[in-house]
């Protein structure tokens, strides 16, 4: 996906080949996205956006038997940006943590289909700066909002050691647990000191999160 984006960024086609390769991409990341949320999601509030996600992705697997059919194509593009648009308003608007995330993998999955469609389809590139810029203000909502939460669980502090656990929590509740001790007579770590960065990835490993963490460097290359 971060690829795709980078090529589309610098305004470069897609081979047949890349395409093929960006479908299985695509249908693995809603595949990944689908069996990382389902579980968290609370009732119906990420429904709407999963479901759409995997009748666009069903779509997609067609994306290159189709892709010199413009009317196809163009039909396709509108339905996807108008989805993710959606996506994008409810990512804002929702209370619920664990469905915000739901929708972040959806989204990110939408706006990568729909930027090689919109380039297909012929749109110019001010429609494609203004989809890039979405897709850029979607992710940063999600880092902004959905990044773990860490604190101190446990601290032991004697005259010989000196241990202190902290605990990352993930928007779909998903944790990490680091534990740091020293020994106060050598002055050497028997566990080195935690890196709360590294353990937020950690507890983020299955949350939009980390996709968007991960793909923003990406889409803001010039």
């Amino acid at each position: 996906m971060t690829f795709t984006a980078l090529r589309i960024a610098r305004g470069q086609g897609l081979s047949p080949g890349e395409i093929e390769a960006l479908v299985r991409e695509v249908v693995g990341l809603a595949v990944q996205a689908r069996n990382e949320v389902i579980s968290h999601i609370d009732g119906h509030v990420a429904a709407r956006a999963l479901g759409e996600m995997d009748a666009f992705t069903i779509e997609f697997t067609n994306y290159e038997q189709f892709r010199g059919d413009q009317r196809w194509v163009r039909n396709l593009a509108s339905r996807i940006i108008s989805s993710a648009s959606v996506d994008k308003r409810e990512l804002d608007a929702t209370q619920d943590e664990k469905a915000a995330d739901a929708i972040g993998h959806a989204v990110n999955v939408k706006y990568a289909m729909a930027e090689v469609a919109a380039t297909d389809a012929g749109y110019n590139p001010e429609s494609r700066n203004l989809l890039r810029q979405r897709y850029i203000q979607a992710n940063e909502t999600i880092l902004q909002r959905l990044e773990p939460e860490c604190q101190v669980t446990f601290t032991d502090n004697d005259a010989y050691r000196y241990t202190r656990t902290w605990q990352c929590a993930a928007a779909n509740n998903e944790t990490a647990t680091a534990t740091e001790t020293l020994d106060k007579l050598t002055g050497q770590w028997i566990n080195p000191p935690v890196n709360v960065e590294d353990l937020k990835l950690a507890a983020a490993v299955n949350s939009s999160w980390k996709v968007a963490k991960t793909i923003l460097p990406t889409l803001k290359q010039p």
